[in-house]
């Protein structure tokens, strides 16, 4: 896994405070960096992505399953998967969805973006 606190999900770089999203209710975490020639898959990536946010092992990361969730091979084959009709597929698009309080976001340059809602973490740093 490649983890960055410089991109957004679309692989620009991020504000200055921290939080690339465009949604102010929402706090930017951790962000990892998919490659489809890599060793580990889409669904491996993103485990550790939301384990590194949760400060966890991603032997940790049970419940709820990640399948229940997202379409993991629904991502990785209209994001990823091979050419059609001989083209590749370079388009710029970003698909998102809640796991536990967690918005994470899988952009189609392999950017997995992982954010809190923007109270979460005051509430969880007052204790």
């Amino acid at each position: 896994m490649t983890s960055s606190n410089d991109h957004t999900d679309d692989g620009t770089e991020l504000a200055q405070d921290g939080n690339g999203s465009n949604d102010p209710d929402m706090t930017f975490v951790t962000q990892a960096h998919y490659d489809r020639e890599s060793h580990r898959d889409l669904t491996t990536e993103i485990i550790f992505a939301i384990a590194d946010a949760e400060d966890i092992t991603p032997t940790e990361i049970k419940d709820p399953p990640l399948y229940e969730c997202v379409d993991i091979a629904a991502i990785e084959d209209g994001f990823f998967g091979p050419k059609v009709n001989g083209r590749t597929r370079d388009s710029a698009r970003s698909v998102a969805f809640q796991y536990n309080q967690y918005r994470v976001a899988v952009a189609s340059d392999g950017w997995i973006t992982v954010s809190e809602p923007a109270e979460y973490e005051e509430i969880s740093g007052s204790e």
